[in-house]
């Protein structure tokens, strides 16, 4: 319980901060990249999409580290499975 709270407040105290820093900073800024990209708009928007691209990078390595992770138990359960016939040698290879 008390760490729903905490974790309430933290995100609570996170996004105040945020719209603060949005209200107080309402400059537009030049964004510029190669092959003459270029955008014009809030610095809270270009900070916001940033933010957004970080987090969904961060998503997918992860996603895609547990994938593999969970192909490797897969495998590793499988191999530690008990034989189906049990008393039965293994056939020998001539």
């Amino acid at each position: 319980m008390l760490k729903k709270v905490t974790l309430v407040l933290a995100l609570l105290g996170i996004g105040i901060f945020g719209v603060t820093f949005a209200v107080q900073n309402p400059i537009e800024v030049p964004l510029r990249y190669y092959f003459d990209l270029a955008w014009q708009g809030p610095l809270v928007i270009a900070l916001l999409v940033t933010l957004l691209v970080g987090f969904v990078l961060g998503l997918l390595t992860g996603f895609f580290r547990v994938l593999i992770l969970r192909r490797k138990l897969r495998r590793h359960r499988i191999e530690q499975m008990p034989s189906q016939d049990v008393g039965v040698p293994p056939p020998v290879s001539p």
